[in-house]
C-alpha cells in the first residue's frame, strides 16, 4: 500500500484510537502521529467525528498525519466539565423532535437552534410522530418555526413515504442527526440508511483498545456520497459556549433588527434599541425561552425549570 497521504473522514472515536473511512479504502483503525498526540493533550477532544484528515499507511496501521481545516463544527457545553465538540464538517444539523410521547419542549429546540447558529451548519427540524396528533396540533407546534424561515419536515416512522422527502433533501450531503431520548431518532436513521449502507466497521476484540469516548457519534456512509452522523441521545443542549450577543442574534426575529441597526458596532441594547423593542414583542413562550438561556449565561452551570415550558403557550 502506498505511503502517500490519503484523505479520510473520522467515523468513530475510541479513546486514543480513531476509526477512519474513505470510499477507496473502507473503514480502518488509526492512531495519531506522535506530534499530534502531544498536541492532543491540550484539548479534551482534538478530533471529532466528521473531521477530514490525511493519514499514512505505516507497516501495519494507519497514522493520522494532519487535520484538514474545518468548514463547520457544532459544540455543546452544559457545565465546566461537560463541553463537547459533537461533529465537524456537516452541511446540516438535523434535530429529530417528537410531537407527542414524549413531546419535545420548545426550550430544547430553541437551544439547539442557538447552538447551530454559530456552527456553520444549516439547522433542519424534523417533527416525528405525526400519527399521534391532529393536524391542528401539528400546525401549532410547527407554524412559528415555519414563520421564522427554518426548514421543517413532518414525518412518521409508520409512514415511511413521509420520510422520503427528507431522504431526498439530505442526499449527497453530510448531516448530523440528533434528538433526545424517545423521539424515534434511531428508527428514522434506520429508514434513511435502508439496507444499502456502507456502515463503519466495529473494532474487533483483538484490536479494541481504549474505551469508547462520551462523544460517541457514529458516521454512516451511503454509496451516493450521503453521510449521516448519528449522535447519542442528548438530554440538554448546553449553550454555555455562546456569548450573549451570539445568543440574542440566534433568534431570527432579533437578528433581522440587528441588520437594520444604524450603529455598526452597537449591540449595547439601550432603551431605544430596536432589538429590545422586538424582544418585548416576542410570543410568551419564545420570550421565556430566551430569558432562560440568558439566565444560563449569567449563572453558568445551573439549569432552570424554565427550560421546560410547554409549547402550548406559544403565541399567548
Amino acid at each position: 500500500m502506498s505511503n502517500l497521504k490519503q484523505l479520510f473522514r473520522i467515523s468513530k472515536i475510541f479513546g486514543a484510537y480513531y476509526e477512519i473511512f474513505s470510499y477507496e479504502n473502507g473503514s480502518n483503525l488509526a492512531t495519531l502521529r506522535g506530534k499530534l498526540r502531544l498536541e492532543s493533550k491540550k484539548d479534551r477532544h482534538p478530533f471529532v467525528v466528521g473531521d477530514l484528515v490525511y493519514a499514512i499507511w505505516n507497516d501495519s496501521t494507519w497514522i493520522i498525519d494532519s487535520l484538514v481545516e474545518r468548514k463547520s463544527i457544532l459544540h455543546r457545553k452544559s457545565s465546566a466539565k461537560d463541553a463537547h465538540a459533537l461533529c465537524a464538517n456537516a452541511d446540516y444539523a438535523v434535530l429529530i423532535a417528537s410531537l407527542k410521547e414524549p413531546e419535545t419542549k420548545s426550550g430544547f429546540i430553541d437551544r439547539f437552534l442557538a447552538a447551530v447558529s454559530v456552527s456553520g451548519m444549516e439547522p433542519i427540524l424534523v417533527f416525528n410522530k405525526t400519527d399521534l396528533v391532529s393536524e391542528l396540533e401539528m400546525n401549532t407546534a410547527t407554524s412559528y418555526y415555519h414563520f421564522l424561515g427554518y426548514k421543517i419536515f413532518t414525518v412518521s416512522i409508520h409512514k415511511e413515504d413521509s420520510i422520503q422527502e427528507l431522504k431526498n433533501f439530505l442526499r449527497g450531503k453530510v448531516s448530523f442527526l440528533s434528538g433526545n431520548s424517545g423521539v424515534g431518532k434511531s428508527s428514522i436513521v434506520n429508514i434513511l440508511a435502508e439496507s444499502k449502507i456502507q456502515s463503519t466497521q466495529e473494532i474487533s476484540g483483538s484490536t479494541s483498545k481504549g474505551k469508547h469516548t462520551t462523544t460517541n457519534s457514529t458516521a454512516i456512509f451511503l454509496p451516493d456520497d450521503t453521510v449521516y452522523i448519528d449522535s447519542p441521545g442528548i438530554k440538554e443542549w448546553g449553550i454555555l459556549h455562546l456569548e450573549r450577543e451570539d445568543l440574542l442574534l440566534s433568534f431570527p426575529e432579533l437578528s433581522k433588527a440587528r441588520e437594520e441597526c444604524s450603529s455598526e458596532f452597537c449591540c449595547e441594547f439601550g432603551e431605544n434599541c430596536r432589538i429590545q423593542e422586538i424582544f418585548q414583542e416576542l410570543p410568551a413562550e419564545r420570550s421565556k425561552s430566551m430569558e432562560s438561556m440568558l439566565e444560563s449565561l449569567e449563572t453558568p452551570f445551573r439549569t432552570t425549570r424554565r427550560d421546560h415550558w410547554n409549547r402550548s403557550e406559544r403565541g399567548r
